[in-house]
């Protein structure tokens, strides 16, 4: 045995704390410090080699869960003290039914698991040992796991409940026999190798559209209008009230059972975790700062051109707050609202008059008028 699942077993010697890693993936991620820090400790916890540290992320689409999941692997790939752990796999829930069955008996995973355990052990030093040693300390990021609740409306979602029972199966910590092919004297021999899956990190995530309304119902039928909206007074003393519900402070795990997700699947997950939605300060720092922002994308574009693209600050806010409104597509608003503002200008830029010249090139300045004008805002 290797160790794992036991931490006073074949411990590494730890150089990276939950805050060093907190540092390394938070470079990249905007507005989601809290499940950061879970993330953090999920993954601290998978190099310790504890059993559990699986963690289930809640979020709208847009809000992250995707980059984060990249953040994690780009770590991995970048830090050597992550070397055995850079088999990461990354997919969608529905695809875990085998074609030909129907169901979930962990052999796709395990073949995605082997591709990637094998593009990362390169060539030569592919053994079965090898292959067992990187599947064992792999990380399998699961998207849209709302998808596979145990019904639909009011019927039975039977693909669902297979493949949660097949996932909380893998999850459990079991030895389970994959077989595979490697190279022995120079011919492929076929091998069955046992994989202990109790090393192995789950990151899941899901938007779970329907469950902000479903507790918000149940907080109002328990009386607990307090947790939904307050009384507020403006400056010109006018009393109305606001929205202060969010499905962080309310969920309850009785209200992912009630949702679909079946109790022995949710008790393999050491945390469920809710994304914050995206602020309009969020959402302007996203919009600028990355290196694959919309707007340094959009500077790369016109630089075909030879035009220099530029926004001011407040067309960048306006922007910002307009994707704001649109809560549940996140920082995918983004592109939209912008894309609003730009596009007439990316087909024939120097047949339009605010292209102007500038130095040996032209430049355009995007500010607040055309946005205003672009988005119809008075």
């Amino acid at each position: 045995m290797n160790g794992i699942g036991n931490p006073a077993a074949g411990k590494k010697k730890l150089s990276m704390m939950p805050t060093d890693i907190y540092r390394e993936i938070s470079k990249d991620i905007i507005g989601q410090d809290g499940v950061l820090r879970f993330v953090s400790v999920a993954i601290f916890k998978h190099v310790l080699g504890e059993k559990f540290g699986n963690l289930l992320m809640i979020g709208n689409s847009g809000t992250g869960k995707t980059s984060i999941m990249q953040s994690m692997e780009r770590m991995y790939n970048r830090l050597p003290f992550f070397e055995k752990h850079r088999v990461v796999v990354r997919l969608n829930a529905n695809t875990l039914a085998d074609e030909d069955e129907g169901v979930v008996k962990g052999r796709r995973l395990f073949r995605l698991l082997d591709e990637k355990a094998r593009s990362v052990i390169g060539t030569g030093e592919v053994t079965a040992e090898k292959i067992r040693e990187y599947m064992e300390h792999a990380t399998v990021c699961i998207d849209e796991i709302d998808k596979i609740t145990s019904r639909v409306g009011d019927k039975a979602n039977v693909l669902g409940i297979a493949i949660q029972q097949s996932l909380l199966t893998i999850m459990e910590g079991e030895e389970m026999l994959y077989d595979t092919h490697v190279m022995k004297n120079g011919e492929l021999k076929p091998v069955t190798i046992p994989i202990n899956t109790a090393g192995i990190l789950f990151i899941c995530g899901g938007a779970f559209e329907a469950l902000y309304d479903q507790v918000y119902s149940r907080v109002f039928r328990e009386g607990k209008q307090d947790k939904l909206t307050k009384m507020v007074m403006d400056d010109d003393r006018n009393v109305h009230f606001v929205q202060i519900f969010t499905l962080r402070d309310n969920l309850q795990q009785e209200d992912l059972f009630i949702y679909g997700m079946q109790p022995q699947f949710l008790s393999r997950f050491d945390n469920a975790v809710v994304l914050n939605d995206l602020t309009a300060d969020n959402l302007e720092t996203i919009f600028t700062e990355p290196e694959n922002s919309v707007v340094k994308t959009s500077q790369r574009f016109f630089k075909n051109y030879n035009v220099v693209l530029e926004i001011t600050g407040r067309a960048k806010r306006l922007i910002a707050l307009e994707a704001a409104k649109h809560s549940r597509v996140g920082a995918r608003a983004l592109k939209e609202v912008f894309g609003r503002v730009i596009k007439p200008f990316e087909f024939d830029p120097f047949s339009r008059e605010e292209v102007r010249k500038h130095d040996d090139g032209h430049e355009l300045l995007i500010d607040e008028d055309i946005v205003r004008k672009a988005l119809d805002l008075k």
